[in-house]
């Protein structure tokens, strides 16, 4: 039984690489289906799942998870988008986002069941690290040759703006950007509390090249996020001593940047201006209007009687009875409003709920922690889930966004081992 439970564990970790890696390597077309490694070895993992429960007499222990009241949520929802396809105007819309959904509550099930002691959180820690630093030389080299993977929209453009930005392995730089805010605090959190020096220069300069690449992503909502999420770290869980060092050592970092690249950093900061103000412009010309798409998304809530107008059926409806125009866009390009148009009041709020209270018991864990591992991973998951909030409305839609599942997931196993670990429910 110990050695299947490694062999799952060990399964588990190659499937969070390849999540994070998505579709950009290994991928194949069957049909309407585009399958990869994440697509493969998620059922895979499943499946040696149910044959260890086969090989139990049926019996399936749970005792060791303590955060089943996320998991209900997770299967209410879930339940709920099943249930939407009945009212759903486009079933194949509301086909696709039901097995997104499922595979995101796979994720964090399997990850909450395999990953229940510090030490097997510490290899996700790493392995999070990992693909994020291997991902800044890809990133970088889009920005100096102008040339992508196949799986990126910006592969054939020859726009010579779009052409420079980076999306790795994701689909757009919005995706790319949204990665980098979540991971960026992961980084902040090896800086602190990695004892090597070599290790903290590695973190250094991956924090330094990853700020870069989200620049030149134009993310402006991911610019937002980075900030509220830093000012969250720097005001509440840094203690006064460590306040001052943080705004010294921030303080000598941009003095150093000025005085050695004073027209790149003057041009960094025009960028990041730029691009917050003109998220009060809502012209046509901007590319599109988010206040319409946001308000089209609202009428068909409202429309629905609360209800939802089905899993995944926002885009349908924004394509075929849009009241605002948003120029050809038809993606709501907002996380909290999508879940509010595709799913209704009572879903959203659960959401909501879920999020807020995940937050909510890792900030009141957070002052009990003890050890170096288990600070570096409260720190960083606290952050990141703060910075979320925001990264959230950048994208066209996070449904699939891989990242998003893995950061709940991860918080979710963390909150469940510190439970266990205080015997509490």
């Amino acid at each position: 039984m110990i050695s299947v439970l490694a062999l799952e564990r060990a399964l588990l970790y190659l499937t969070i690489i390849t999540g994070f890696v998505g579709s950009a390597f290994l991928a194949v077309e069957a049909g309407p289906i585009h399958l990869f490694p994440y697509r493969v070895l998620l059922p895979l993992l499943w499946m040696l799942f149910a044959i260890s429960i086969l090989f139990n007499q049926g019996r399936l222990n749970v005792s060791h998870i303590k955060v089943k009241s996320y998991l209900r949520f997770l299967a209410l929802w879930l339940l709920y988008a099943t249930l939407s396809l009945a009212w759903a105007a486009s079933k194949v819309d509301a086909i696709r986002d039901i097995i997104f959904l499922f595979m995101a509550v796979s994720v964090i099930f399997l990850t909450i069941y395999y990953l229940n002691d510090i030490r097997y959180l510490k290899w996700f820690y790493y392995l999070w690290l990992l693909v994020f630093m291997a991902l800044i030389p890809l990133g970088i080299w889009e920005t100096v040759t102008g040339k992508h993977l196949a799986v990126s929209v910006l592969a054939q453009t020859v726009h010579p703006r779009l052409r420079f930005m980076p999306t790795t392995v994701f689909h757009n730089p919005n995706d790319y950007a949204t990665y980098l805010a979540l991971g960026l605090p992961f980084v902040l959190a090896w800086i602190r509390y990695c004892r090597r020096i070599v290790g903290r220069l590695l973190g250094g300069l991956a924090l330094i090249a990853g700020l870069y690449l989200l620049v030149v992503t134009v993310s402006r909502a991911n610019y937002l996020a980075v900030l509220v999420g830093s000012a969250f770290w720097l005001f509440f869980l840094l203690r006064l001593k460590a306040k001052i060092k943080a705004l010294v050592l921030i303080g000598l970092v941009v003095l150093v940047l000025v005085v050695a690249f004073p027209k790149d950093v003057q041009a960094v900061f025009t960028t990041i201006n730029v691009q917050l103000w003109s998220l009060y412009d809502y012209t046509p010309s901007f590319g599109y209007a988010r206040s319409n798409l946001i308000k089209n998304a609202l009428v068909f809530f409202i429309k629905s009687f609360s209800f939802g107008v089905g899993a995944g059926n926002v885009e349908y409806y924004m394509a075929h009875h849009q009241v605002y125009a948003t120029y050809g866009h038809v993606n709501v390009h907002n996380w909290w409003v999508e879940i509010l148009a595709n799913y209704g009041l009572y879903i959203f709020a659960g959401y909501v709920v879920f999020y807020l209270n995940l937050l909510f018991n890792l900030c009141k864990a957070y002052g009990k922690l003890k050890g170096i591992t288990e600070k570096m991973l409260g720190e960083a998951l606290l952050v990141a889930l703060v910075s979320f909030s925001f990264a959230s409305i950048s994208s066209s839609s996070i449904i699939s966004s891989r990242a998003q599942w893995m950061l709940f997931a991860f918080a979710l196993a963390f909150l469940n081992t510190l439970r266990v670990k205080w015997r509490l429910e």
